[in-house]
């Protein structure tokens, strides 16, 4: 009941439940999934199935859920025996095991933070063509009543009470199908054009040998979709575009990213990974903000230094209040929801406990912001004193996302776009606009625009010119 109660809380706030176990790549691993699946129901039936980001009541998609390769990347058991593995794969020695475990275990996404290796449904494959684009999973035991003739003949190879892949959701948690929802929502049909086309080309069949080798594993795969999976989740989830500008922020940078076609498919689909997640926390902390009645758009000063300043330390400070926002905006907006109780003592009662300042019913909400900016690059650390940063391929998936295609701007026009659009302070010139760099020298502030772009150079986004001018673009050239 406790946990149905934070998730009310949850979404009444954010328009979707945030949780810490949903953090980080686990939006957009989950975002794609559900493109992919419905490319793939649409694929087969074209005139039933609905496409890639088409409008309708319903999202319809076929879940993949790999469970054989991350079974293989993480040498977990095989349930149903090395039998069912050779069908897949010709195991005429040893080594041609451990040569798919080292392909598959190189192509994991790191979750930062992380202490200790994950189970095989745990490990999700980072999704650089199509074929490995694949839904969540866990083990289960299965009960046989209801299934399919396939899926109980695949039960029948199993012990009694041996657990087996299950395709559910369990570490993704409706981030995804935010993000999607955004997507397929853009009131403007020459970017959703654009966007459905790009985002076509991450999710479809790549039909190269890595794809191959990934699609057939999957046709053995112990779980998986016989019909397309009918997903009623996105029908409780709320964009609240009247009071945040990040799903229109998330439509701009995606079409941007997916778009640019000169851009290795790899570069891109990595670049959408880190975007997605990072828009859904701006968007939560938004929402925290105007909740407890700022009606500013929220700045961030970025620190891109090699040492401790006032920068750093006003950045710190910038976290640590974003937190608590977050944290003090569950807790109104669950007073809000026991004044509408009125006379019910029962469902006050459920609320009570997100009154409070601090605990454990705000702590996983308020993790997945920091965690998710940790995640992607956006602080320095997952733990520890913490700062707002850029890590390069942070970075990138920003340039990429500001910058259209084939479009180039000053350094100086970059940065006030940065703050312009998504509140970023970087350098002292577009500092003044905003009251978090009042107490901050104006040097530390001209220093840091420097190594700002020192950076960009470094990663190929920026070039100086003789006459003083320095250029960034939305590719390295």
């Amino acid at each position: 009941m406790a946990d149905r109660s934070k998730a009310e809380v949850v979404r009444r706030l954010f328009g979707v439940n945030l949780e810490q176990q949903g953090r980080g790549f686990y939006v957009p691993l989950e975002m794609l999934a559900i493109a992919r699946g419905v490319y793939l129901a649409h694929q087969e039936d074209p005139e039933k199935r609905a496409g890639l980001l088409d409008d309708g009541d319903r999202v319809a998609y076929k879940r993949t859920s790999h469970d054989l390769a991350r079974r293989i990347a993480t040498k977990a058991s095989i349930a149903e025996g090395d039998e069912e593995l050779g069908k897949a794969v010709e195991l005429d020695s040893p080594e041609t095991f451990e040569t798919l475990h080292a392909l598959f275990s190189s192509l994991l996404v790191e979750i930062p933070g992380r202490r200790s290796q994950p189970s095989w449904f745990g490990a999700h494959i980072y999704p650089f063509v199509g074929e490995l684009i694949h839904y969540d999973a866990v083990d289960r035991q299965i009960n046989q009543r209801g299934a399919s003739p396939k899926k109980r003949e695949q039960a029948s190879k199993l012990s009694a009470k041996v657990k087996a892949p299950s395709i559910e959701r369990y570490l993704f948690r409706d981030g995804g199908g935010w993000a999607y929802k955004v997507l397929r929502s853009d009131p403007d049909p020459d970017r959703k054009a654009a966007t459905r086309q790009g985002l076509g080309d991450l999710v479809r069949d790549s039909g190269t040998p890595l794809g191959n080798l990934a699609k057939a594993l999957s046709a053995h795969d112990f779980d998986y979709d016989e019909e397309p999976y009918e997903d009623d989740s996105e029908r409780d989830i709320e964009l609240y575009e009247d009071l945040s500008p990040w799903p229109g922020l998330l439509r701009k940078g995606a079409r941007n990213i997916v778009a640019r076609t000169t851009t290795p498919r790899a570069k891109r689909t990595e670049s959408l990974m880190h975007w997605v997640p990072y828009c859904l926390a701006r968007h939560q902390l938004h929402l925290a903000c105007r909740k407890l009645g700022a009606t500013d758009g929220e700045s961030i000063l970025l620190d891109f230094g090699n040492e401790a300043t006032p920068l750093r330390s006003g950045s710190q400070k910038n976290l640590t209040d974003f937190r608590n926002d977050i944290a003090n905006a569950i807790n109104v907006q669950a007073q809000e929801m026991i004044d509408e109780a009125e006379g019910d003592e029962a469902k006050k009662g459920r609320y009570e406990r997100f009154t409070k300042e601090t605990g454990a019913a705000v702590a996983s909400p308020r993790a997945f912001f920091s965690e998710t900016l940790a995640a992607v690059g956006a602080l320095n650390a997952t733990a520890g004193r913490r700062h707002f940063t850029m890590k390069p391929p942070m970075l990138e998936a920003l340039v990429s996302a500001a910058v259209p295609q084939g479009t180039e701007m000053e350094f100086d026009q970059f940065c006030a776009l940065l703050y312009k659009n998504y509140g970023l302070v970087t350098e002292n010139k577009v500092a003044a606009a905003s009251p978090l760099a009042h107490e901050i020298d104006p040097s530390v502030l001209d220093h840091n625009g420097k190594a700002f772009r020192e950076k960009l150079a470094a990663i190929g986004l920026l070039t100086q010119y003789s006459d003083a001018t320095s250029m960034v673009r939305g590719e390295p050239r």
